[in-house]
């Protein structure tokens, strides 16, 4: 028997017919019935080995059919392997396509009946529990209303509520905060940690680098349905992009033997066309270069780059994280309003912080060189920098909010206890 919360794959394989050619009317049937395709075999997942332990955030990325979804589908028992085995300690709950599990005729509550029985609730269990999830919902005044009225947002909002609801062991979550407004999703993620407070166990599929950073304890990535990395999130994210990269176009011979200074061939952290090249990049203190800072200190990250031809509109950015992966501070110039005409041979970009207002910690710098419109990777260091803060005052935590306390006592009787409490002490 299986431990609750851990989900086992071994030699898990997953192949679908896929029909190229179709024929649409019946004269086109009597016509080319010699020449119908019975179809092709595509295989989604082939040969996977994966263990989740129990209360582990697992993110799985990659492109469009790498088999992410797949994968979460043979893990929730909607669809079976064609090869190996599965195991899932405990109760499953999913949200593995907008609107699954519903039915369009069905109201809103109705079908939160439906949902629940489908995860396994019985009606009491239901009834139980049904204010809070039309609570969490936000869609009192829709859930008398047909599901087919829903908007895709409400839908969203509905069958997050009821999956978040059930108590399960494990819960697989498939790209569905794509939609839904920020101050919903925010709450979406409130309730993904409260359930992993809890010991559950998460499988997350989005194509979202910040969320998988933020919720994932690991990531495996997907590609042509086999594992081809499987590590922590930082690692695998810059694997992912590098391919992403290397796919959107070769560089090109001039710029590619242009490299940053200490930069591997092999390094999964740098990636891009390279028609912008990132020579060299160091952090500057007030006494000049270091890698230890105080907080309050002017910090300067400085880049020598070079465009073998002329590049029209660069754009570059810089963004801080800890080492644990949580964001501080990312920018770039087109955010900053700096429009970059054009950049040719050599050039030096640098970025000031009049007072560093990070307080105590080590964190890692990322450097891009990008197309004014983002599309296009130049060049691309990813946690490419390393500092340490040290912190100047007092306090907690990663951000330095030095500030002053004022006590200012309200009238004379007031003030007259407080100096005799003074007194008697």
């Amino acid at each position: 028997m299986i431990e609750t919360g851990r989900v086992r794959l071994r030699g898990v394989s997953r192949s679908f017919r896929i029909i190229r050619e179709r024929n649409l009317t019946l004269k086109e049937t009597l016509l080319r019935r010699r020449r119908t395709k019975l179809g092709e075999e595509l295989w989604a997942l082939r040969d996977v080995d994966l263990d989740v332990a129990p209360g582990e955030a697992l993110g799985i990325i990659g492109q469009n059919g790498a088999g992410k979804s797949t994968m979460l589908k043979l893990v929730a028992g909607i669809i079976p392997p064609h090869g190996g085995t599965i195991e899932a300690g405990g109760t499953v709950a999913s949200m593995l396509e907008l609107g699954a599990g519903f039915h369009p005729d069905f109201t809103g509550r109705e079908n939160v009946y439906m949902n629940g029985a489908i995860h396994g609730l019985s009606e009491r269990e239901v009834d139980k529990r049904l204010e809070e999830i039309v609570a969490f919902s936000e869609l009192a005044d829709f859930i008398d209303m047909p599901i087919k009225t829903y908007s895709s947002g409400m839908h969203m909002r509905l069958a997050f509520a009821v999956a978040s609801h059930v108590s399960p062991d494990i819960l697989l979550l498939d790209e569905v905060l794509a939609v839904g407004d920020a101050a919903f999703q925010r709450k979406c993620y409130g309730r993904i940690f409260e359930f992993r407070r809890g010991g559950g166990t998460l499988l997350f599929v989005s194509h979202d680098p910040g969320a998988i950073e933020m919720v994932c304890d690991r990531v495996v990535l997907l590609r042509d349905g086999e594992v081809i990395a499987d590590g922590p999130p930082a690692d695998v994210l810059a694997v992912y992009h590098r391919g992403l990269a290397e796919a959107a176009g070769a560089p090109g011979t001039a710029a590619a033997e242009a490299r940053s200074e200490g930069e591997e061939e092999d390094d999964p952290r740098a990636w891009g066309t390279r028609d912008v090249v990132i020579r060299s990049a160091r952090l500057v203190g007030p006494d000049g270069p270091t890698q230890r800072f105080l907080s309050g200190d002017p910090f300067r990250v400085e880049l020598e780059v070079e465009a073998p031809r002329p590049i029209a509109t660069p754009n570059f950015g810089v963004s801080v994280h800890t080492v644990e992966g949580a964001l501080c501070y990312g920018t770039n110039t087109r955010l900053d309003a700096l429009e970059i005409p054009e950049i040719s041979g050599v050039t030096r970009v640098s970025f000031d912080v009049p007072a560093l207002a990070l307080h105590e910690g080590e964190f890692l710098v990322t450097l891009a060189a990008v197309s004014h419109d983002q599309s296009t990777v130049y060049h691309w260091l990813d946690r490419w920098l390393e500092f340490t803060v040290f912190q100047h005052g007092t306090g907690l935590g990663i951000v330095d909010m030095t500030g002053t306390w004022h006590l200012e006592p309200q009238g004379a009787q007031r003030q007259g206890a407080g100096d005799s409490a003074l007194r008697s002490t």
